[in-house]
């Protein structure tokens, strides 16, 4: 599969049987990784260590059932695979019938250990490729295909540069960025029974370490339908947006972050 960057906008939303359809929703699992990617579009390197509540899941997908109806559920990071439930996780997610598809975005690295139940559970992997370091493709698709499993590589030599030094406060400039920025379409997340059309306030609200709370750029999942849409639809830019650049900023060549520019931070 090849992608196109950056993607075409597409905001129409349509309610079936009751609930809105989307393209995709997410849940991270995980705020950590392995690795240490500049540019992180979840802040992963800058996080402390979290693992998602198998309970809490549960509770947010069946919540989310009611009101949405996204083509794929997504377990994401950080590095999901990092999560040492991962396998109840898929399972969770499958049991809830929230989407047609359950599928994992991972970046490789742990797949060598991955137990035969998650191949069984899952339906697809999307698996993060950069120049460094390697991950043994030919392995992994003879795992997928031995299991079914749809593998997307998504090549990622570049990152968006999305992350600001300092908040914008320019109002003109930050409904800019919201209104062509493609990532509150196709980045769908629920946590803590919110819902978010960005992946951005939630990783903000952990990077500030409660100095600063972006929760109120969600919803609760329990809202009603009718709200979820007029939050999807609204003309007004989220909190976050004057802290990022948004999806379409320029990129810049992947590289990980040193041990010293992390401990700057």
């Amino acid at each position: 599969m090849s992608h196109v960057f950056p993607p075409p906008l597409d905001r129409s939303y349509l309610v079936e049987d009751g609930r809105v359809r989307t393209r995709s929703l997410e849940a991270h699992v995980v705020d950590h990784c392995n690795l240490t990617c500049a540019e992180c579009c979840s802040l992963s390197p800058h996080l402390p260590r979290w693992f998602v509540d198998p309970a809490a899941l549960a509770r947010d997908l069946d919540q989310a059932r009611q009101v949405l109806a996204p083509r794929v559920f997504k377990l994401v990071g950080g590095e999901p695979l990092l999560h040492p439930e991962i396998v109840d996780l898929v399972r969770i997610a499958k049991r809830s019938r929230i989407a047609p598809r359950v599928s994992i975005t991972t970046n490789g690295l742990l797949l060598g250990r991955a137990l035969d139940a998650l191949w069984e559970l899952v339906d697809a992997m999307t698996i993060s490729v950069y120049p460094e370091p390697k991950i043994e493709r030919a392995r992994i698709e003879a795992r997928a295909a031995l299991f079914g499993v749809d593998i997307n590589w998504k090549e990622q030599t570049h990152f968006v540069l999305m992350n600001r030094a300092r908040p914008c406060t320019d109002p003109a400039e930050n409904a800019a960025i919201y209104d062509g920025c493609w990532i509150r379409e196709r980045c769908h997340m629920i946590r803590d029974g919110r819902f978010y059309m960005c992946t951005r306030p939630p990783h903000f609200t952990s990077l500030h370490r409660g100095a600063l709370d972006f929760t109120g750029d969600g919803i609760p999942l329990d809202a009603g339908v009718e709200q979820l849409l007029a939050y999807l639809e609204r003309p007004e830019p989220l909190q976050a947006c004057a802290h990022c650049h948004g999806g379409s900023a320029p990129t810049a060549p992947h590289r990980l972050l040193t041990r010293t520019e992390l401990v700057r931070r």
